[in-house]
């Protein structure tokens, strides 16, 4: 069935590009890999501003806010890499399998990064890969989600603690870059170990 059209976003359209050199493109049909690509490339982006004066302070929460998402839409995308290649090599269309793809699967999950990575490492150990899942992916992770459980505590003023912290930030950024590459490498790890074999479907259709 095709697609109903639609309407396209008022606020970008009311500011139209003149000039080839200002123009900014947004596109349609985008994954969560591809947000959190975008999340995790503007984050970065932002860490090159820095340049260790007192103003710099007014980044961090910014930062953090953008590497938060980066990495719950990165998990996001992982559970479906996983999932699929579940599907399509190992155990076939499982009701708990085709569930775990829904809209209403990743709603249960939220935006809870602990749960959205237990789920990733539950289809990660079904894959019995015989590679450990990075244990620093899982206590990043799970720092991040002590310092904000419910997705905006980097966004709204009075869910942290009331507190005051110090960090390096150089090295904070490149702690958040190499997680965050470790995490979304484990797509093609594992689309690297499966995709030259055959699928289910080959197998199936080699005893027809």
């Amino acid at each position: 069935m095709p697609r109903k059209p639609q309407k396209p976003i008022r606020l970008l359209e009311s500011v139209p590009s003149k000039v080839y050199e200002r123009l900014i493109i947004r596109y349609p049909y985008q994954t969560n890999g591809d947000y959190a690509h975008a999340y995790h490339f503007a984050a970065n982006r932002l860490a090159e501003t820095f340049t260790g004066d007192a103003a710099d302070d007014l980044i961090l929460l910014p930062f953090l806010t953008l590497y938060r998402q980066a990495f719950e839409l990165q998990l996001k995308n992982v559970i479906h890499a996983l999932v699929n290649t579940r599907i399509t090599y190992v155990d076939g269309r499982e009701p708990e399998l085709v569930n775990a793809l829904s809209d209403e699967r990743l709603k249960q999950l939220g935006h809870n990064l602990y749960k959205l990575l237990n789920e990733v490492r539950k289809h990660y150990e079904a894959l019995e890969l015989g590679e450990a899942f990075p244990k620093e992916v899982e206590r990043l992770v799970g720092m991040l989600h002590e310092a904000d459980k419910s997705g905006t505590a980097f966004r709204y003023a009075g869910q942290l603690p009331h507190t005051q912290e110090h960090a390096d930030f150089p090295d904070l950024a490149a702690l958040f870059d190499e997680q965050y590459d470790s995490l979304s490498v484990i797509v093609d790890y594992v689309d690297g170990l499966y995709s030259a074999g055959p699928t289910l479907d080959d197998v199936m259709s080699d005893y027809c």
